[in-house]
């Protein structure tokens, strides 16, 4: 993709990575006393303008939505073009599937989790769930969906509705950087994958998982070699940390894995992961030109939102600010 496409986004992007939530506004919502105050902090910033549908502390993923579409509706209208934004409401799209998908078969209300930051309408898609009918959906949410509600209806599982469809999710996003035609891109969406799996295969060893369930959940299209992760089951985790410490995710098999070892817990290791991505997207700061400063400014805006939800789900559930400080996901300003 040429240098010089989408001037005039990355003008308009350079100005809303004023409105990014700096480190003393997340450090006061950490230290605020109550969800309520939390929330009132939040809406000091940007976010305020979403709170209009924000009845209670337990409504906050509302403005989340709305800003994370506002954001979406900028860029597609000053490039025109939606791929750039599909990278990201993609993920929406599949998480509404999944939670569908579980209403339906296991007769249980799921809507409070329910985005509406997808390309599709929820409404679209639960008509589809319903009459079991996706005409008229891309390929990949298509096939996707087919293969899930077979393999349900075989084995009973839910989770494996969740590998299935994130096999979809992430050969329909390595389609689109393929058709979009930039290294930068391609490299990010190949590291996320390969992350994503070396989480999966942690966890999956964890519960006693085997090569079958590993080979349904391991995603295609990563830097790792999928055969070498499928291998890796019988081995200790030491030896993979160790051949994982000679690639590119040196501090993932160090610092990650190493605690995944101590701990018996994933929770460093996914904090690594999701900072390393946002690392790569943070080069978007300091580009004048090119698609990296809108891709990274939307994936602050998607980073923003995990640490927000972080923060109101830990004030909600009473976890002290200092567990919570210590989860947390860096920030993009």
């Amino acid at each position: 993709m040429r240098d010089t496409m989408f001037l005039y986004a990355v003008s308009r992007v350079k100005a809303l990575e004023n409105n990014l939530l700096s480190r003393s506004t997340v450090d006061r919502m950490l230290e605020a006393l109550s969800p309520d105050e939390a929330l009132k902090i939040l809406g000091e910033t940007d976010y305020g303008n979403y709170f209009g549908e924000v009845d209670s502390v337990y409504d906050f993923e509302k403005a989340l939505d709305q800003s994370l579409r506002a954001a979406y509706k900028v860029i597609e209208d000053s490039t025109g073009d939606e791929r750039l934004t599909l990278l990201f409401r993609l993920r929406y799209d599949f998480h509404n599937l999944k939670v569908l998908m579980k209403e339906k078969y296991l007769g249980e209300d799921f809507k409070s989790i329910l985005s509406q930051a997808g390309s599709i309408s929820v409404e679209a898609l639960r008509k589809a769930v319903d009459d079991k009918d996706m005409v008229g959906f891309a390929p990949h949410i298509r096939e996707a969906y087919e293969r899930a509600d077979v393999d349900f209806e075989l084995n009973g599982d839910p989770r494996t509705i969740d590998m299935i469809l994130d096999g979809g999710l992430y050969a329909y996003l390595l389609e689109l950087v393929k058709d979009i035609k930039d290294d930068g891109l391609m490299e990010f969406v190949r590291t996320e994958i390969d992350l994503l799996n070396i989480n999966t295969l942690l966890r999956i060893r964890k519960t006693g998982g085997n090569v079958k369930v590993l080979e349904t959940a391991l995603f295609d299209g990563g830097f790792l070699d999928r055969s070498a992760l499928l291998g890796s089951v019988g081995e200790p985790v030491g030896s993979f940390a160790d051949r994982l410490s000679s690639t590119r995710y040196d501090r993932v098999a160090v610092e990650g894995i190493g605690s995944f070892i101590d701990t018996d817990s994933t929770t460093v290791l996914e904090k690594i992961t999701d900072d390393l991505l946002l690392n790569m997207a943070k080069k978007g700061k300091y580009a004048a030109f090119g698609i990296l400063p809108i891709i990274g400014y939307l994936w602050a805006k998607e980073n923003e939102a995990r640490v927000i939800r972080m923060i109101m789900v830990g004030k909600i559930n009473g976890i002290p600010a200092e567990s919570l400080r210590e989860r947390l996901r860096d920030l993009y300003v």
